[in-house]
């Protein structure tokens, strides 16, 4: 199971218990077997868990290699043909018609389709990407707007329609390179609160879940915090007149 300090939640130990079962299901009949779209969290939870009950092979797929919702497959390695259980459904309507995130995942939710069938929704310009279980598939298949926008569905997704995360971008400056100072940088908030914050929520760290605020931290680490997003420690400066260390931070949009 994961390391004691992490926190577990009733959801949390019915998904662990869940991929727990899975992997070992997998052993004993040598099939492949799949878990539902994790999130960043429960992938870094389920891996702890996985390397400390020592479960053997398993990969997590998301259909591209930035994919930030996975499932756990389990036994693939005996079956190297073996199609994952999802496919990207390409949703096509005009350019001028901007769609959000929010639009699509409130579209296929108000179908009835959980938020575990659904992996990543990449938003294009006139084209989005949505990684769908097979199962909920056909539900999808049938859509003809998403809010009131009319769209069509077509399955030619290519990774030449993963489109460039966009950011903002925030220059501070912080006392060391331990990972309260950093994300007192981000979120503006004292050393202090900051602290408290990684302590009781956790931090996402290169997808390895902490709660210790003297991690230290590097040029190019990503970290997210549930409900406060995403960001990337771009770039490590000089020193200032008052020995601060220049940074610069990629705030996810």
């Amino acid at each position: 199971m994961p390391h004691p300090a992490v926190p577990l939640n009733d959801e949390d130990r019915l998904v662990l218990r869940h991929i727990l079962d899975l992997a070992e299901r997998s052993e004993r009949s040598f099939k492949p077997l799949y878990s539902a779209f994790l999130d960043e969290r429960q992938l870094s939870m389920c891996e702890a868990a996985l390397r400390s009950n020592q479960a053997g092979n398993f990969a997590m797929l998301g259909g591209y290699s930035q994919a930030e919702r996975r499932v756990i497959a389990f036994g693939i390695d005996d079956e190297p043909d073996a199609e994952p259980p999802f496919k990207a459904v390409v949703f096509n309507y005009p350019e001028d018609r901007h769609l959000s995130h929010r639009d699509f995942l409130g579209s296929l939710m108000s179908l009835g389709i959980k938020r575990e069938l659904v992996g990543d929704i990449l938003v294009g310009n006139g084209r989005t990407a949505v990684f769908i279980m097979n199962t909920a598939i056909p539900l999808v298949k049938e859509m003809t707007k998403v809010g009131s926008c009319g769209v069509k569905i077509t399955e030619d997704f290519s990774d030449a329609y993963i489109p460039e995360q966009e950011y903002d971008e925030l220059r501070s400056t912080v006392a060391s390179l331990r990972l309260d100072a950093v994300i007192s940088a981000w979120l503006r908030l004292s050393r202090e609160k900051s602290a408290e914050l990684i302590k009781s929520k956790g931090v996402l760290h290169n997808r390895v879940m902490t709660f210790s605020p003297s991690d230290r931290v590097e040029e190019g680490d990503r970290f997210s915090i549930r409900g406060f997003g995403k960001m990337e420690l771009s770039e490590i400066g000089g020193q200032s007149k008052k020995d601060r260390i220049f940074i610069t931070v990629r705030k996810f949009k």
